[in-house]
């Protein structure tokens, strides 16, 4: 077949499934076609329908609906992962009355409640044609593992712990909504207002809430439509986007506004007698269309393969740019629909005066040059100016497409960019105190370039936090692919924030793994399977394995590996941590109990060099409680470099353990035996 009798074979078979589409299309403009598809159905004992019916034509705006094991679910658009069971049989009863309860399913059984999400915060007091009763009210619980600060304790009130059998952890409640304190655990929930700020008398807090909250609802199109005798409708709406126009009455023959006895029809579209001539219309037009986009596609293609082949790249550079679907051929295309409304766009000219002509530079990265700058307003921000290489271009990509459109207290924050010419600029919210690389390897470094175990400790959780947000909170999933000390940055209160999205990728939610052409991430903290394929895909276990090496480096003051160590055994810091604190006791005693958690351990491990744990022989600990802090760093760092990555924890299991919430008993054997020294003479 040639070149030219494709064309056509392609253009014909366009054209047969647009005319499919379109007689689909106007069969869904019959009102018997709405009518049918909102009848009522069954979920267990309930009747569903209008405005929680499992046809998205048949709820309302901003919900969704599911019925699983005979029991009714909702969720809102915005925040699908947070699910509402409800807890009414759903009848005529519960319809006429226009309110039902419902309570949030992870407040069932006894698993560890998920921590909300800041932007979902008002979900329920206004979703679509729902709103909460005014007899309830949301509140923030705070879970914490260490008693917050005297100013912050004014504003809360002591509360019962929502988690089921005894903890050891102190409990808050805050009436209204705040985002997070240091080394508690935020839950949003709902209650009656009876309850709020007065738990005496209230006995399970978590059973009380198990009630449930009661949510209403409004619509124009509701009782007079579906519970009138003579001539029952269904409300509806008719476009699938239910954000696009109000709900209406489908009737049996005719579509109304609020029923089917109210005199006024809904039009669905034009006469019949002008339906041929319409459609002969759209053909033809849409005929020519796709005609003419098939042109300018090529036309472009042509374009930008003449335009790479005049800059010298050769084919294979070329094939992989026009086929990679996640580098848009346009990037101003691409900013279009990534960057509006997100991150701030600055020409050349303003970052190069905001920055003095770049005379202050903070730092040198693998694609480009930091620098400080300082905006009209007085802002103090960082600017990384990107090297003019295809490299260079794909992390700009990168950093706009994930940190531009996210926010959480442990990433830092992206305000704006620059894309002129060959010039491409980042611009980013300014860390006073810089990377941790240059505090926690404290070879020959001064007191005042030190941190204290409080300080080491709550980095590694905030870093924790950060990176268990981008796995799990995100729209899709974010992998970061080149955890690092020099990629996490410190503020002036040296609170932590992951930077440098450089490497990231993607993850649809239904996807377990990406895949990579090649390895990469940085040697020494990139996990085995980023480099050798037979040790597993890609997943956000990679991540947790970098997060490991950090945190054993935190706790060692040294980089994991040291040639210039005394003894080939302690080249490699992990298996030195693993050999002397969970296989031996300090003073290189077998272990009792290989299987008991930091809390009842740490006390039992005495050093030869002294007769307390020390953390390790290169950064002494003062205290039980520093001794504590350093024992769990130690155990979740071993946790997370295991070279199975099916061994790993993920990272809200990290912060769980962390936080205190779950004990952390000892790891196995992490290291892969072809590589390790266990087992060689010491």
């Amino acid at each position: 077949m040639g070149r030219a009798e494709k064309w056509k074979h392609h253009a014909a078979l366009s054209l047969v499934v647009f005319l499919s589409f379109l007689y689909s299309a106007q069969s869904a403009k019959n009102p018997t076609y709405y009518y049918d598809q909102c009848a009522p159905s069954t979920c267990g004992n309930s009747v569903v329908r209008f405005p929680v019916g499992l046809n998205p034509l048949c709820r309302s705006a901003y919900i969704s609906s599911s019925c699983e094991n005979g029991s009714l679910y909702i969720t809102e658009d915005e925040a699908p992962r947070t699910k509402y069971k409800v807890l009414d049989t759903m009848n005529d009863t519960v319809y006429a009355r226009g309110y039902f309860m419902m309570v949030d399913v992870s407040l069932l059984g006894c698993d560890p409640i998920a921590p909300f999400l800041d932007q979902a915060w008002q979900r329920w007091l206004m979703a679509g044609n729902f709103l909460m009763s005014s007899d309830y009210k949301t509140g923030t619980f705070f879970n914490c593992t260490r008693a917050p600060d005297a100013d912050m304790r004014g504003r809360l009130t002591e509360a019962p712990c929502l988690e089921c059998g005894n903890t050891t952890n102190l409990c808050y409640f805050y009436d209204g909504y705040m985002d997070q304190i240091p080394n508690c655990r935020p839950f949003r929930v709902a209650m009656p207002s009876t309850m709020v700020n007065n738990f005496t008398g209230v006995g399970n807090l978590r059973r009380k809430l198990q009630e449930g909250f009661r949510v209403q609802w409004e619509s124009p199109c509701g009782a007079a439509c579906m519970l009138t005798q003579t001539s029952p409708g269904r409300c509806g709406f008719v476009d699938e986007d239910r954000n696009k126009g109000g709900e209406v009455c489908f009737c049996n023959s005719t579509v109304h506004q609020t029923s089917c006895s109210d005199g006024i029809i809904v039009s669905l579209g034009g006469a019949k007698s002008n339906k041929n001539i319409m459609i002969a219309g759209i053909v033809v037009g849409i005929a020519f269309v796709i005609l003419g986009i098939c042109y300018a596609c090529v036309r472009r293609r042509r374009q930008i393969r003449l335009k790479i082949e005049a800059r010298g790249q050769d084919e294979q550079a070329l094939r992989r740019y026009l086929d990679n679907k996640n580098i848009p051929a346009s990037i101003e295309t691409f900013l279009e629909n990534y960057a509006y409304g997100m991150p701030t766009r600055f020409s050349y000219k303003q970052i190069k005066r905001y920055s003095n002509n770049f005379s202050d530079k903070l730092g040198q990265g693998g694609f480009g040059s930091v620098f400080k700058a300082t905006l009209p307003n007085g802002g103090i921000v960082a600017v990384k100016l990107l090297d003019e290489t295809e490299q260079s271009e794909t992390q700009f990509l990168n950093e706009v497409r994930t940190v531009g459109q996210i926010h959480h207290n442990n990433l830092v924050r992206l305000l704006g960019f620059c894309f002129q010419k060959s010039k491409r600029a980042l611009v980013y919210e300014f860390m006073e105190n810089g990377s941790l690389e240059k505090y926690i390897h404290r070879k020959n470094k001064p007191p005042s370039e030190r941190l204290n175990w409080n300080q080491l400790y709550d980095i590694a959780l905030g870093t924790a936090r950060g990176i268990a947000y981008l796995h799990e909170e995100c729209r899709s999933r974010i992998l970061h692919c080149d955890i690092k000390p020099h990629n996490i940055l410190l503020d002036k209160k040296f609170q932590p924030k992951v930077s440098d999205f450089g490497l990231a990728q993607l993850m649809n939610r239904e996807h377990s793994h990406v895949t990579l052409s090649g390895g990469r991430g940085t040697p020494g903290y990139a996990p085995p399977e980023m480099w050798w394929k037979n040790y597993g895909p890609i997943t956000e276990k990679s991540d947790v394995y970098s997060f490991g090496m950090v945190i054993l480096e935190m706790v060692g003051g040294r980089r994991n590996f040291d040639a210039d160590a005394s003894k080939a055994s302690e080249m490699y810091f992990p298996e030195w941590v693993y050999r002397h604190h969970v296989l031996h006791n300090g003073d290189g005693s077998a272990s009792s109990n290989n299987s008991s958690s930091s809390s009842s351990s740490s006390s039992n491990n005495n050093s030869s060099e002294g007769n307390r744990f020390t953390g390790s022989k290169w950064n002494m600990c003062e205290g039980e409680e520093e001794e504590e802090m350093a024992r769990k760093m130690e155990l979740v760092g071993l946790w997370c470099i295991q070279f199975s990555p099916g061994k790993r924890p993920s990272m809200r299991k990290v912060v769980e353990m962390l936080e205190g919430i779950v004990g952390i008993e000892a790891p196995p054997v992490p290291f892969d035996a072809t590589i390790s020294q266990l087992g060689r003479p010491m």
